[in-house]
C-alpha cells in the first residue's frame, strides 16, 4: 500500500497529501495510507496525567519544537491574515465566541 508522511500539524501539507493521496487512488484503484506526523502537548482528557507516561525530557523537546513554530491555528491564523483573508478583529472575535 503506498504511504504518505506528512507534518500532521501543517494545514497545507495535509492538503496537499490528501490531493496526492486522492490522485494514487483513483489511478491505482488501491488505498493510500497517510500518515501524519504529530504531537499532543495536553492530557487526553482531565481523568489523563500524561507525565506519568512522558519523561521530562521528550516534554521539554516538543515544548521548545512548538514554540519555535507555533501552534498550527496561530500559523494559519498569521497565514490568512497577512494575505488579506482574515483581519485581526475578526479573529479576536472567533477565539472569544469559542470560549464562551
Amino acid at each position: 500500500m503506498p504511504t504518505i508522511r506528512v507534518d500532521g500539524n501543517d494545514l497545507f501539507a495535509i492538503y496537499h497529501a490528501t490531493k496526492e493521496a486522492r490522485k494514487l487512488i483513483l489511478k491505482e484503484k488501491r488505498p493510500v495510507l497517510i500518515e501524519a506526523i504529530s504531537y499532543r502537548v495536553g492530557d487526553h482528557s482531565t481523568s489523563d496525567f500524561s507525565q506519568r507516561y512522558r519523561d521530562e525530557e521528550e516534554m521539554k523537546k516538543w515544548e521548545e519544537l512548538l514554540a519555535k513554530f507555533s501552534s498550527p491555528i496561530d500559523r494559519l491564523e498569521k497565514y490568512l491574515t497577512r494575505r488579506g483573508l482574515v483581519t485581526e478583529e475578526h479573529t479576536k472575535k472567533l477565539r472569544k465566541d469559542a470560549l464562551e
